[in-house]
């Protein structure tokens, strides 16, 4: 029932931006925008022409993560580190950091997020902060565009799949995607609290 759509109770949405509905975790892997820029902490960015990034979310962990749930983000003028905490996806009382992949200074939140979690748009897409880099000219060695990022987007989803298949995700499941099929939206939120943590050391961790 993984695949169904069930009746839900309405619930008091606390502070903070609300995500809107998902696509199949598969799309985040087949549609890649040209202009943007995947970094390995799963966070994108485009360089805007005056040298700021807009960056966001990796689609794949809100689909994960399922709605709905909120983004915490840092405050306007903040200065960040590269690894430290960029911004938490929080579902009831879990959560998952995702790290900074540059040091830099936030010029600009988007408190506004449209209809979409995605990056599709520079100026309409589901960018999270503008950021003035520290060292604009060496960002983006280990930043992928094109092919190679789409190729790294195939094989996280594939660690993905078979990181879930290690846990107790219920035994249909497990077949389910053992025999090629998608990797439901959502699934972390019917795992425990050690299966987040465990999730984030692995593939989100410094």
């Amino acid at each position: 029932d993984y695949f169904l759509l069930r009746p839900r109770r309405h619930e008091d949405i606390p502070e903070g931006i609300p995500l809107p509905g998902l696509e199949p975790l598969s799309a985040a892997v087949t549609h890649l925008p040209a202009g943007v820029l995947l970094q390995p902490t799963f966070t994108w960015s485009r360089i805007q022409p005056d040298g700021h990034l807009l960056m966001g979310l990796h689609p794949l962990l809100f689909g994960l993560v399922g709605a709905p749930s909120q983004i915490e983000l840092l405050p306007n003028g903040e200065q960040v580190g590269k690894g430290a905490p960029l911004a938490r996806i929080k579902k009831g009382n879990r959560t998952l950091t995702v790290r900074a992949p540059v040091a830099g200074r936030i010029v600009e939140v988007n408190h506004a997020v449209p209809g979409e979690t995605d990056w599709r748009g520079p100026e309409t897409g589901g960018w999270l902060y503008r950021l003035v880099p520290g060292r604009a000219g060496a960002i983006v060695t280990d930043w992928m565009a094109g092919e190679q990022a789409q190729e790294w987007t195939r094989r996280q989803y594939q660690r993905l799949r078979e990181h879930l298949m290690t846990l107790a995700v219920g035994p249909e499941m497990v077949r389910t995607m053992a025999d090629g099929g998608e990797v439901p939206a959502g699934i972390l939120a019917t795992l425990d609290d050690a299966a987040w943590t465990e999730f984030e050391h692995t593939f989100l961790g410094q």
